[in-house]
């Protein structure tokens, strides 16, 4: 072949293909760049249960508290259970897996979320932050979980079956952490998942049935209903709050109360029981400054 007509040949061929790399790629306007939900283990957002709060929550010293005690109740029909039959996972996991989306007590709830959505002052946050979510016969418990800001979670694992645990932000719905595991006894810390308040969900991608929730306050006036379906918040400054309720499968309601110095006030929390209430709203209602009197005491 001629020596000229080959390097000529060469010379094209190196044309097209920088050509070619221009379209595919330099001459891509920004807009066109991935978006944050498409990315690789992420899903849509949606707006969460919990809002970021306007300003910083400050302890103060609470001389004399006062305490909301309550229930939380649903008089509709409960979710049914569901039944999982396994193939694969048998002799890991058993034959097969109950998925119970409300545990309950008559028409009481059991492992709801009650926290106060509007404090900003009050009694200091524990120095013992330390939280623990497990695998345990291949469902996560517990299914539901109040956290504060700065605290730290062990992820753990009593199954023989391998488990992929993914934290997504439902705000964002961006992923945020990955615990895997591959043997039982395992134990994944995580001293850096709870940086700000959120609502996290939790997914065992090789177990989609798998999932728990976790809310991020940081604040400390927050409890989950016991096996009662009942709950207790003390230590609160003098005010009137919203206090909310929330349960993954049940929605959630908002309800005023007003806490006094040294007293007790009882509530019964009622939720909805609409799935498509569950997980929507923006953050707490507006709040008229006729409800924020007295909101401390020093």
């Amino acid at each position: 072949m001629n020596p000229e007509m080959n390097r000529s040949k060469i010379a094209l061929a190196v044309i097209l293909v920088i050509a070619l790399g221009t379209a595919c790629s330099g001459d891509k306007p920004a807009s066109a760049a991935q978006p944050a939900a498409s990315k690789e283990g992420s899903v849509p957002p949606r707006p969460p249960v919990v809002a970021t709060p306007a300003q910083p929550y400050r302890p103060v010293n609470v001389v004399t508290g006062g305490k909301i005690t309550g229930t939380v109740e649903f008089d509709g029909a409960f979710p049914a259970d569901s039944v999982i039959q396994l193939t694969v996972e048998q002799g890991r996991c058993g034959q097969s897996v109950v998925d119970r989306r409300v545990d309950r007590r008559g028409n009481r709830v059991v492992g709801a979320a009650v926290w106060l959505t509007d404090i900003r002052q009050g009694k200091s946050i524990p120095i013992e932050r330390r939280f623990e979510l497990e695998n345990e016969d291949c469902v996560m418990v517990p299914r539901l979980q109040t956290v504060v800001t700065g605290g730290t979670l062990n992820v753990l694992s009593a199954d023989v079956a391998m488990h992929r645990n993914k934290f997504i932000d439902v705000a964002t719905g961006e992923l945020i952490a990955i615990a895997p595991f591959n043997d039982n006894g395992q134990v994944v810390p995580f001293d850096q998942l709870f940086k700000k308040t959120a609502q996290l969900e939790v997914v065992d991608e090789l177990h989609p049935w798998s999932k728990a929730s976790l809310l991020v306050l940081d604040h400390p006036y927050h409890a989950v209903s016991g096996k009662s379906g009942d709950f207790a918040i003390d230590g609160i400054p003098p005010g009137t709050y919203h206090l909310r309720a929330w349960h993954p499968s049940l929605g959630f309601v908002d309800q005023a109360v007003t806490a006094s110095g040294g007293g007790q006030a009882t509530v019964a929390m009622k939720l909805p029981g609409s799935p498509a209430a569950a997980g929507v709203s923006p953050g707490p209602p507006s709040t008229p400054e006729s409800l924020r009197s007295g909101t401390a005491a020093h």
